[in-house]
C-alpha cells in the first residue's frame, strides 16, 4: 500500500513538475509569438473580471488564472493555479497545479493537475488526471466521471458512472454506477442506482446507510495488481496526450509555423537539436564544477530539461503533421493531426530498437526546430 501510494505521489509530482517547466517555457516564448488567430492572454496573473463576456473561445497561460466573468465558447488554460468562478459555455480544458471550479461548465471538463475541486455543475463528462479529485456536495455532474490518480472523493451527484483507477475512491452521494480499480468506500449518503464493480486487494467498505440497487462485483486481487501496473502506464500515456492536446489548442497557429520550418530546414533543425543534446549536458557539468558558474549550470539544466520535455510533447503533433501532409485533402493542422501523430508514435514505440531510433531522430529535429524558432524570434526583437 505504501509503495503504491508513493508511486502515485511521484506520478502526481512528476506531472506538476512537468506543468511548471512547460508553463515557464511557454510563458517565455509566447510574447514573441502572439497569434492573431486566437485570443490568448499570458502573464503572471490572468483574469476575466466579473461582468466581462468573452463571446468566443478563451486561451490563457500564466502563474495564476481567475475567471469571474463569462466565456461563451471553450476555455483552455495552462497555469499553476486556476479558479473558475464564472460560467463556461462549452468545454473547459485545464493544465494546472490546483484547479477550483465553482460555476457551470456547459459541456465537458478535462483536467490534468495536482488537485481538482469541483463545486459547480458540469453538464457532461468530467475527465481528471491528477493527484486528487474532490467533487463537493454542491456539484452536479451530468455525465460520467473518469479519474486516474491518487484519491477521488465524490460528495456531489453524478448522473453517469464513476470510472477510473486510483489509490482510493470515496463515494458519498448519488451516482448511476461504479466501475473502478482501487480501494472503494461507500459512505452514509452513497446511493448507487446500478452495479458496483471494483478491483482491489481490499474488500469494499460500505456504510449501513449506503444503498446499492444493482450487484456488487469484486474483481480478482491478482487482476487488480496487474491492472495497477498496466494502468500506471496508461496514466502516463494519457497525461502525455492530454498535455500535448492543451498545447495544440493554445498554440495551433505557431505549431503550424514550426512544422513549416521543420519541413523547409530538416537538416539544420537536426544539427541544432543534436548539438543541444550533446553539448547541453557537457556545458551543464562544466558550469556546475565551477563555483561562479553553478547558477548558470542550474539555468542551463532547467533550459535543457524544458527543451526536451516540450520536444516530447510536440513530437506527436509533428509526426502527425508529417503523416497527413502525404494526403493533400488532409494536409492541415487539426485535432485529427494530433490523434494520427499519437497513433504513429505508439506504433513506433512498439517496434524494437528501430522504432526507438526513429523516435529519437524525430525528437532531435523537433528540438532543433524549437531552438531555431526561439533564436530567430529573439533576433527579430533586436
Amino acid at each position: 500500500m505504501k509503495n503504491q501510494t508513493l508511486r502515485f505521489a511521484l506520478a502526481g509530482g512528476s506531472i506538476c513538475l512537468s506543468i511548471g517547466i512547460v508553463a515557464a517555457f511557454m510563458l517565455a516564448i509566447v510574447p514573441l509569438y502572439a497569434s492573431a488567430e486566437t485570443v490568448v492572454r499570458t502573464g503572471g496573473d490572468v483574469s476575466i473580471n466579473a461582468g466581462q463576456v468573452v463571446e468566443n473561445d478563451f486561451y490563457a497561460a500564466g502563474g495564476g488564472v481567475v475567471h469571474s466573468g463569462e466565456v461563451q465558447g471553450d476555455m483552455y488554460v495552462a497555469a499553476g493555479s486556476v479558479t473558475v468562478n464564472g460560467e463556461v459555455g462549452e468545454d473547459l480544458t485545464v493544465l494546472g497545479g490546483t484547479i477550483n471550479v465553482h460555476n457551470t461548465i456547459g459541456d465537458d471538463l478535462r483536467v490534468v493537475g495536482g488537485e481538482a475541486v469541483i463545486a459547480g455543475e458540469v453538464k457532461d463528462d468530467v475527465f481528471v488526471l491528477g493527484g486528487k479529485l474532490h467533487i463537493l456536495s454542491t456539484a452536479k455532474i451530468g455525465g460520467n466521471v473518469y479519474f486516474y490518480g491518487g484519491e477521488a472523493v465524490i460528495d456531489g451527484e453524478v448522473l453517469g458512472t464513476v470510472m477510473g483507477h486510483a489509490e482510493r475512491f470515496t463515494i458519498n452521494s448519488a451516482v448511476s454506477g461504479v466501475d473502478v480499480v482501487g480501494v472503494l468506500e461507500l459512505q452514509d449518503n452513497a446511493s448507487v442506482k446500478g452495479d458496483v464493480r471494483y478491483q482491489s486487494e481490499k474488500e469494499i467498505t460500505r456504510s449501513q446507510s449506503a444503498a446499492v440497487s444493482g450487484q456488487i462485483v469484486r474483481g480478482d486481487a491478482a487482476d487488480a495488481e496487474s491492472s495497477k501496473k498496466s494502468n500506471f502506464g496508461l496514466f502516463a500515456l494519457l497525461a502525455w496526450f492530454f498535455t500535448t492536446l492543451c498545447l495544440f489548442f493554445l498554440f495551433r497557429g505557431k505549431l503550424e509555423q514550426l512544422w513549416r520550418r521543420l519541413r523547409r530546414e530538416p537538416a539544420k533543425s537536426g544539427i541544432f537539436g543534436l548539438v543541444a543534446i550533446i553539448a547541453g549536458p557537457i556545458l551543464t557539468f562544466i558550469l556546475f564544477v565551477t563555483v561562479l558558474g553553478a547558477w548558470l549550470g542550474l539555468l542551463t539544466l532547467i533550459a535543457l530539461t524544458a527543451l526536451i520535455l516540450v520536444g516530447m510533447l510536440l513530437l506527436p503533433i509533428m509526426l502527425g503533421r508529417l503523416t497527413v501532409s502525404i494526403f493533400p485533402q488532409w494536409d492541415k493542422m487539426n485535432f485529427g493531426t494530433v490523434l494520427v501523430g499519437f497513433i504513429g508514435t505508439a506504433l513506433l514505440c512498439s517496434l524494437p530498437w528501430f522504432g526507438g531510433l526513429l523516435i529519437f531522430a524525430a525528437l532531435v529535429i523537433t528540438m532543433g526546430g524549437l531552438l531555431l524558432v526561439v533564436y530567430r524570434g529573439i533576433k527579430d526583437q533586436f
